[in-house]
């Protein structure tokens, strides 16, 4: 943003350096760029940070300077005289979507003349990197600049039919710029057309049909509220980015959408002449946030470490236009109304840095002991952090990857959802279009580039989001996932790991819930037979589904150069923060022996592993110390067909005493029990 020091003296009087000036609006916020002098001016570019859409003016910095240097802000008047026909009778104006357009008005001046603008307005213009084009033209650019609302103005004899209606733009519907060249419009973008076609592009720039040329007599002064996202898309599928589009996409003072059209008609009555129409046609209602914030009488001080005395926190806040509210306050907290330009502050934190930055930060001193009130990690954030912990203790590394992806790492597809992936257009990055329903395909990219530079330790975990479609709004569950060297146990071994970290029985064994079990299972990426789901059972809960394992397709492993096996696994992390408890119980050691027994059990082919585990945890009665699964043999001839021998060891072990022979015998024969009684077990002898 450039601004004029001439053009600021208008609304404020600051008598100090410019050098001053740019270092005290620096300290409060809008960074100093540059300073020149444009003739008998000086032009200052300051950084404005998208928060900050007010400061898009020269009234929104002029703003800021009356409060950092104590003097009173003059706003123009804008209150022309109206004494001709009805604008509602001149033009009639429709919204067909709200949502692009909450709101839009139109005024009608007749008779103008057309012309060049008078020097001190071609002056101020080209302080700030505008070019005259002609009196209209340039006071609408004019206003623009003054109070950061954008403006149009039409010539109204080319709106076809008297009628403003704005609309999506129609699948490949041709439009022409000022610029005089011509763009394919699609219905994501906002137009403002006539009774026939298209004479603007909604907040971005107007048509060569209807712009102000020397023969224009009668003009319509357009003012609106277009939604950000309809702007932003328009100008930057098209590359026409314009000073509207840029203002628009930050959302400027919804107060000023008449306060701008006001002004621009007493400005065009003074400098082009012709008579203004009674009243204003208008659709739409302004979309407004109102909001109260909140403060502590103490907080100030406590966050800045410095005491600032409450009648000067009140005058700065009041100077920023904030207004305090009576009713609900009290000597503790006061209540502060936002005004319409500063929709950015909404907590009291906000407050508190408005008046520090006012202040100075600069006032406060180095070694200020500054009072900390400790806040406590969400749920998520604790899962988040031991869940690292996990596995970088077992040697990943955390990677990062972008959340939008190309076209042949979306085909991969993703264990979560078969609906096509969301995309962004225009892309984020050249030819990434889509947003990833997992993180998977990119960590396997992550890991083929390393072994490409010779970095062969390639286990890599990521936590972020991921964006599945959902039946209105996107769904963007929390993935946990990484891909490491190794067989299905490796993977299943890690998610064990960070299962148990989060308070959750995640050995397949029973024991009181949260527990996790694991089903076979398929899915795209992963291998068929060597594949399962992590299930999550919770007390008073179906079991849910909030994760998987599983190794590799070789087809992708020689798709992204990988040396195999690779195994990978992806939790949910939103599912797994309603755990409440990840504090890890410390229990002394036994002090007496472990006995230790290998069992050979035949079983059906369709016996899993967690239910044979299930069952002789169970038959062990609490004294099962260890349960390891050793070997699984298959042998149509020596066993039968459809049957499977597995082999078992296990440790027993008591809290109390040494097991007798006769005690480890006793839960052996319980085991096997249970074991025939559960699952159809056999002893093979």
């Amino acid at each position: 943003m450039i601004v004029s020091t001439n053009w600021l003296s208008e609304y404020v009087r600051v008598t100090a350096p410019v050098e001053q000036v740019v270092e005290r609006l620096a300290l409060s916020g809008l960074n100093h760029e540059s300073t020149s002098t444009v003739g008998d001016d000086t032009a200052i570019e300051i950084e404005v940070t998208s928060n900050r859409p007010d400061c898009l003016g020269h009234i929104g910095v002029a703003r800021e300077l009356s409060v950092l240097f104590q003097r009173p802000l003059l706003i123009p008047n804008a209150r022309p005289l109206e004494a001709g026909g009805q604008a509602g009778e001149s033009v009639a104006v429709e919204i067909a979507d709200r949502g692009m357009c909450p709101f839009y008005s139109a005024r009608v001046i007749r008779g103008v003349r057309v012309g060049k603008s008078p020097s001190w307005l071609v002056s101020r213009l080209a302080t700030v990197g505008i070019a005259s084009v002609n009196n209209i033209v340039d006071i609408t650019n004019y206003v623009m600049l003054e109070c950061g609302q954008p403006l149009h103005a039409f010539d109204l004899s080319r709106v076809r039919g008297q009628a403003i209606v704005v609309r999506p733009a129609e699948a490949g519907e041709a439009f022409e710029a000022i610029n005089h060249r011509t763009y394919e419009l699609d219905p994501r973008m906002c137009v403002i057309a006539d009774a026939e076609r298209p004479i603007a592009l909604a907040g971005v720039m107007g048509g060569a049909d209807s712009e102000i040329s020397d023969a224009t007599v009668d003009v319509l002064i357009e003012s609106g509220q277009f939604a950000p996202l309809a702007v932003r898309t328009a100008a930057r599928s098209l590359v026409l980015a314009s000073g509207s589009s840029f203002r628009f996409e930050r959302s400027p003072d919804p107060a000023a959408v008449d306060w701008a059209s006001r002004r621009a008609a007493m400005l065009i009555l003074d400098l082009a002449g012709g008579t203004l129409e009674h009243g204003v046609a208008t659709a739409g209602e302004l979309a407004t946030h109102p909001a109260t914030v909140a403060l502590a009488v103490d907080r100030v001080s406590e966050v800045l470490g410095v005491e600032i005395p409450w009648e000067q926190q009140q005058a700065t806040l009041t100077a920023l236009g904030f207004t305090e509210q009576t009713e609900g306050a009290d000597d503790e907290i006061s209540l502060w109304h936002v005004p319409s330009w500063r929709r950015d502050v909404t907590r009291e934190i906000d407050l508190v840095e408005e008046v520090g930055r006012i202040v100075g930060y600069d006032l406060i001193p180095e070694d200020a002991t500054i009072s900390a009130r400790p806040v406590a990690d969400t749920r998520r954030q604790d899962v988040t952090r031991l869940a690292s912990d996990v596995l970088i203790a077992a040697g990943c590394c955390e990677a990062m990857t972008r959340s939008v992806v190309d076209e042949v790492l979306d085909l991969f597809g993703s264990p979560w959802s078969d609906k096509p992936s969301l995309t962004i257009s225009p892309p984020l990055v050249r030819g990434a279009d889509r947003l990833r329903r997992t993180l998977l395909p990119s960590l396997l990219e992550a890991r083929g580039h390393n072994l490409a530079v010779a970095a062969p330790h390639g286990d890599l975990f990521e936590i972020a989001r991921g964006y599945l479609p959902g039946a209105e709004l996107p769904v963007e569950p929390h993935f946990l996932s990484a891909v490491v060297g190794g067989e299905f146990e490796v993977g299943k071994g890690l998610v064990e790991a960070v299962l148990q970290r989060l308070g959750i029985n995640a050995s397949g064994l029973t024991g009181p819930p949260p527990r996790a079990s694991y089903r076979p299972a398929n899915h795209p990426l992963l291998a068929t037979g060597r594949t399962a789901d992590v299930m999550l059972s919770i007390a008073g809960r179906a079991a849910t589904r909030v994760g998987v394992i599983g190794e590799i397709e070789s087809a992708l492993i020689a798709h992204f150069n990988l040396v195999g096996p690779v195994v990978a696994f992806e939790l949910r992390i939103d599912t797994l923060d309603t755990v409440e408890d990840t504090d890890r119980a410390v229990v002394r050691p036994s002090d007496f022996p472990p006995v230790e027994r290998d069992l050979n059990l035949i079983v059906d082919e369709d016996v899993s592993w967690s239910s044979l585990a299930s069952a002789i945890d169970e038959a062990c009665g609490g004294l099962l110390d260890r349960l390891s699964l050793t070997q699984v043999w298959r042998d149509d001839g020596r066993i039968g067909p459809g049957r499977k021998s597995v082999v078992v060891s296990l440790s027993l072990r008591s809290q109390d005493a040494t097991l007798s022979g006769d005690e480890v015998k006793e839960v052996i024969n319980t085991i096997i029990e249970t074991c025939t009684r559960r699952c159809g077990a056999a002893l093979r002898a």
